[in-house]
């Protein structure tokens, strides 16, 4: 017996084109507007209350780069798995660090897509961080799967 793996191959292959190229997008969108205005990027990442001097300064000159190589490989196809890893955790930690926000009732902007976005953190930006996770892993599952299905399957016995 066959298992014609080209029938189950063809949609995971798909959502994940689809995927790596919303999340590429994203992460591109959002890291631009950063890197062209850091200090209110690090402004926003004090507002959240969650780290110190030193290390939001790191957080503010170095995720806006992150997120946007993250956004090229994943666009233009290179080191998929890493950076659909990569993605995974940066939406883990925008998760928590919304979350925590309004855990705590702070009024501020999100500061996603930028300092000059005047969207407050709520509780849809939380349920989109929490979309881009589950967009992530999925996509990050999907690899695995594509790769292991290109290993021929038959059935040997004799039933």
């Amino acid at each position: 017996m066959k298992f014609n793996i080209q029938k189950t191959k063809r949609p995971i292959s798909v959502f994940l084109f689809l995927a790596r190229l919303g999340i590429g997008c994203m992460f591109l969108w959002g890291s631009l507007p950063k890197i062209r205005q850091p200090y209110d990027f690090l402004s926003s990442v004090y507002s959240y209350e969650l780290v110190g001097p030193k290390l939001g300064m790191f957080v503010a000159m170095t995720l806006p780069w992150l997120e946007i190589f993250v956004g090229i490989c994943l666009i233009g196809g290179v080191f998929i798995s890493g950076a659909l890893l990569v993605s995974a955790g940066m939406a883990m930690m925008f998760t928590f660090v919304i979350g925590s926000a309004l855990y705590h009732g702070l009024d501020i902007t999100c500061g996603c897509f930028g300092a000059s976005s005047t969207e407050f953190v709520n509780y849809s930006t939380l349920i989109r961080a929490c979309v881009i996770l589950l967009f992530s892993v999925a996509a990050y599952l999907a690899v695995f799967t594509v790769t292991t299905f290109d290993i021929k399957v038959t059935d040997t016995g004799t039933g």
